[in-house]
Formats: C-alpha cells, sequence, structure tokens
C-alpha cells in the first residue's frame, strides 16, 4: 500500500512518518517549495537526515521514498479552488498554504496533512463543516464529511487525509518517546525566519512552539526574548486601552457605561 504524505521535516509532519515506517506501508513524501521561505533549506535537510535515521532503525518496516521535491514555479493554479479558499479566509484566519496545498491535493487525492488538533485550520473546518474518522488496516484518519460541511470547506479540504486530529504536540512527544524515537525529535525543523541557524522566537510557529508546550526546543535566549516581548505587547496593549478610556473620560467627557440591573423577581 502507498501512503502519499506531505513533509516538511517539522515535528508533526516527521511524526506521523515515524508512525507510518512502524506499518507494511510504502511512504511517498512531498515536499512543495512555497518559492520564498528562508526555512526551505533547514527543511530539507532535516528530511533527509531523517529519512536516513528511519532506514537505519531496525523496527522501521516500511519503505521510504526519497523526498518528491515540487518547485513553487511547477505548481498549478485553481480558480474554482482560489475562490473557496479566499471565501474561508474571509470568515476565519488561515494560512495561504493551503491554497496551494488543496490544489496539489486535487491531483494527489487521499494524500495526507499532518495538523493537529489545535491547527487553526482544523478550527476552521470544525466551524465550517465536520471531520468523521475512517480507519484502515493500516492507519486511522479522518476526512472532510462532505454531508454536513460548506461547499467551500469541501473544495478546499476533501481531497486530503488528516491523521492527526485526536493529538495535541504533547501527546505526540509521548509518543515518539514510547516508539524510541525521542532523538529524532531534535532533528525536525519549524521555524520559518531563522536566525543564525537557529529559531527566530517570532515567526508564528515559534510562538505556536512555546505555546504548545514544547518551548524546551529553543534556545533559551530565543524563549526569553519571546516572553520578554510578549510581556511587551500586553503591557502596551493595557497601556493603549487605558490611554484611550482617560481621552474619553477627561476630554471627550464620554461617561462609561453603567450596566442597568435586571428586574429582581
Amino acid at each position: 500500500m502507498i501512503v502519499e504524505i506531505l513533509w516538511t521535516g517539522g515535528f508533526d509532519s516527521t511524526f506521523r512518518v515515524c508512525q507510518l515506517s512502524r506499518k507494511d506501508v510504502t511512504i511517498r513524501p512531498y515536499y512543495l517549495s512555497s518559492g520564498a521561505r528562508e526555512s526551505e533549506k533547514y527543511e530539507l535537510n532535516a528530511v533527509n537526515t531523517i529519512r536516513e535515521m528511519l532506514l537505519n532503525n531496525p523496527d522501521t518496516k516500511a519503505t521510504i521514498e526519497p523526498l518528491v521535491y515540487v518547485s513553487h514555479e511547477s505548481q498549478r493554479q485553481d480558480g474554482t479552488i482560489s475562490k473557496a479558499f479566499n471565501a474561508l479566509r474571509e470568515l476565519d484566519f488561515m494560512g495561504t498554504q493551503y491554497e496551494w496545498l488543496s490544489v496539489f491535493a486535487s491531483d494527489h487525492k487521499n494524500i495526507e496533512l499532518s495538523i493537529h488538533r489545535d491547527d487553526k485550520a482544523i478550527e476552521l473546518i470544525s466551524k465550517h463543516g465536520k471531520l468523521i474518522e475512517e480507519d484502515s488496516p493500516y492507519r486511522k484518519y479522518y476526512v472532510v464529511d462532505k454531508a454536513n460541511s460548506s461547499s467551500d470547506v469541501i473544495t478546499v479540504f476533501g481531497n486530503m487525509h488528516f491523521p492527526l486530529v485526536d493529538y495535541t504536540k504533547l501527546e505526540m512527544k509521548k509518543e515518539y518517546i514510547d516508539m524510541g524515537l525521542k532523538d529524532i525529535i531534535s532533528q525536525t525543523w519549524f521555524c520559518h525566519s531563522p536566525v543564525n541557524g537557529k529559531p527566530c522566537g517570532r515567526c508564528n510557529p515559534c510562538r505556536y512552539t512555546i505555546q504548545e508546550g514544547m518551548a524546551e526546543r529553543l534556545p533559551r535566549d530565543v524563549v526569553m526574548r519571546y516572553r520578554i516581548e510578549h510581556l511587551k505587547y500586553r503591557f502596551y496593549r493595557t497601556s493603549l486601552f487605558k490611554l484611550a478610556r482617560n481621552f474619553k473620560r477627561n476630554v471627550l467627557r464620554i461617561p462609561p457605561k453603567i450596566q442597568s440591573k435586571g428586574t429582581e423577581s
């Protein structure tokens, strides 16, 4: 059995490759280049390193094919998918990568996308549709429930399999360790804007990694910088709120709203 999967060298997609490596399947991984991300060379290096580690692991049963690199220039566009993607993006936040991932999935139906329970895309799908569980002798995964999802959700996500919907980052980390593959965690890559070969602590993947309880994956000084900037943001936001409130009260003479009490029964 051939399992096609999108593999970035990140924590989540690598976890899924590790799971599949224990099955009697052929793993066919794809890497879709954005054409602009600074982290691409680190991600490709992570994939190649981890693939070799798994091939040399005595518990690996799967055949892991070499990574298929898909250049940005070779990726086609699809007007129907673009329209559905833009409609969903007007409703909720969704990363731009999901548009071209969806186009690719339309040519590689049932390809696995390794996004986990707390991912923004899962939240969006749940708001405007539904995922249902499917099972096979080799793997469990979720698919879009086409009877209970909007047409836009079906268009963008309907050709993908989602095998990690039941997992959080910390649950994946535990299973990495249970599989005896803890050393692979440190080889994965997640930062979009590395500084001198290290995670920046500022991009979304870095921030999400810290927020999801995996701060140990970043250097201490980077985590400290993130926490200081986060505190600054909260301070300024609070200060600006107070400034605006005082301006309304003292300059514009707008009194604070008084909530009316309900009639007692």
